[in-house]
């Protein structure tokens, strides 16, 4: 067998292919840039085969640049973004462009089932809140507004499986993205669909395996574009969020992580009890490859792309002064730490997705502010301001949870920022792990794939063989109040201006297309 593993990580922004070793090192890397279509500010779209170039040129890549031989690979995995709606035909074709999970053009569907008692119920079968990048939500848009499109669909897919079937020719899923879709807790997914008429569309769920299942081998057409070994074993996988888990070591329950990525995944690890469903109506749950596990999860919409769209409206000059981004935001966290913690006075609310806000309440209307603004302000009061609002989105979401900690395992482009690290561990007075390697979703993927060809005989064993810390950071208590204090602000304040926000949410034009550059890796 061979000695080697590849994880296939499928962003919003980038793929990712890493090739490990047993010790969960990594070996060769490459990443791609993938391109969001977005006509209108409410509209996230990605061209489906557009995503499999890329994959195949990162995964090519990744072996080519490794110096290895392709059959020492023992397998792969492929991890990826969750939920959103990519249909094929019977053909196996996609049906256009796949609408991503920060989509927003349902939010009249989301405003719908709220008023009328259905986005309640769903909760209380699923412990998943509907929020526009809902499967179910953009099943209902397209039947009303384009109901041709679900007439050809024949199948279901998730980004994962839509690689894992380019590479295979198999179609299947796992339990944790099929939980986003959302899943019953108790039962099967058909009283879901009928509650909001989307019966007979039960029929393109794609068959459910087991995340550490073998699901196929790379064929000869996949295997010429990849430079992967007809035959390599491919694992079934699991969706991103509990991929990164998994590579964290989040195997004990109330274990707590944060992936501060393009938004923010804030979660714990639960048995099946009360506590799925708590806070009520709102946060999500998914499915976890241990027994009788899941991730209660907050998913904000907010994280690094909140900074990257300041950088990028505001900080122009600054951006092209520096060839290397790790430049640009060593200059820009020197800045920023010359503002007082609390940037004297400016608060800003990071709501600035198309999709609005899924966590810790659900507003798809809702918007960006700046508040506290004085003429004395600076663009780097208000780029702290940035920084500052997306953790006090993270403890707006850990307060619902109201879930008592002394660890936190932090992943994502964000914990690349000893700054944004130690504003994490002094607002929520918590200790803040770092792991070595910043390819958790591919490292936790490439581990089950391990798992499941025998390489490993667990996941606990696995984690043991692979985990390193990079960094610890600690709390400033002092710090820490100050925080808390002006968490309090941040609260009251998009309180107070929730009701305004329908009222502004107006087209502005079209928005076009972006790619993974914009975003921070």
């Amino acid at each position: 067998m061979g000695r080697f593993l590849l994880g296939v990580d499928l962003g919003t922004s980038n793929v990712k292919a890493v090739l490990f070793d047993t010790q969960g090192r990594v070996v060769s890397s490459a990443t791609r840039e993938l391109t969001i279509i977005s006509n209108s500010p409410s509209e996230a779209e990605q061209d489906m085969e557009e995503i499999w170039r890329e994959t195949a040129r990162a995964i090519s890549q990744c072996i080519s640049t490794s110096g290895k031989n392709p059959a020492d690979i023992a397998a792969l995995g492929v991890t990826g973004q969750g939920t959103g709606c990519w249909l094929l035909d019977a053909h196996f074709q996609p049906l256009g462009r796949a609408i991503i999970w920060i989509d927003g053009r349902a939010a009249e569907m989301i405003d719908e089932w709220k008023a009328d008692g259905r986005h309640g119920q769903v909760f209380n079968m699923t412990s998943n809140c509907l929020f526009t990048g809902s499967p179910i939500a953009i099943l209902a848009w397209l039947k009303k507004y384009q109901p041709e499109v679900l007439e050809k669909a024949k199948y279901l897919v998730f980004a994962k499986d839509w690689i894992k079937f380019k590479l295979t020719g198999a179609i299947t899923t796992d339990s944790s993205d099929l939980f986003m879709f959302p899943q019953p807790i108790e039962g099967e997914t058909l009283p879901l669909l009928e509650m909001f008429d989307l019966s007979g569309l039960e029929k393109i769920i794609p068959p459910l395996e087991s995340a550490f299942a073998v699901i196929g081998k790379v064929g000869k057409e996949a295997a010429a574009v990849t430079g992967l070994e007809v035959g390599t074993p491919v694992v079934n996988g699991v969706v991103d969020v509990a991929s990164c888990a998994i590579a964290l070591g989040i195997l004990e329950f109330d274990q707590v992580y944060s992936i501060l990525g393009t938004t923010c995944f804030n979660a714990f690890l639960s048995k099946k009890s009360s506590r799925l469903f708590e806070p009520p109506g709102v946060g999500i749950t998914v499915s976890y490859p241990l027994k009788d596990a899941y991730l209660r999860a907050m998913g904000t919409m907010a994280g690094t792309l909140s900074l990257d769209w300041f950088i990028a409206r505001f900080l122009t000059d600054q951006k092209e002064s520096y060839s290397e981004q790790s430049s640009l935001f060593s200059f820009l966290e020197d800045e920023v730490q010359k503002i007082p913690p609390g940037s004297e006075g400016v608060i800003f609310l990071p709501y600035i997705s198309p999709g609005g806000e899924r966590a810790p309440f659900i507003n798809p209307h809702a918007q960006g502010v700046f508040f506290g603004l004085r003429y004395n302000h600076t663009r780097f009061h208000l780029l702290r301001a940035v920084y500052e609002g997306v953790i006090f989105s993270v403890m707006d979401c850990f307060q619902a949870f109201s879930l008592s900690f002394e660890e936190m395992k932090l992943a994502g482009g964000g914990s690349k920022s000893p700054f944004w690290c130690q504003l994490i561990a002094d607002a929520l007075a918590t200790k803040v792990v770092v792991p070595k390697t910043q390819e958790l979703g591919a490292l936790g993927v490439a581990l089950i794939a391990g798992v499941g060809v025998g390489l490993f005989s667990s996941l606990p064993e696995a984690h043991q063989a692979t985990f390193e810390v990079n960094r610890v950071f600690y709390p400033d208590l002092v710090n820490h109040q100050f925080y808390q204090d002006k968490f309090e602000v941040y609260r009251e304040l998009r309180v107070k201006v929730e009701d305004i926000w329908s009222v502004n949410d107006q087209p502005i034009g079209k928005i076009g297309s972006y790619s993974g550059k914009d975003f921070i890796k």
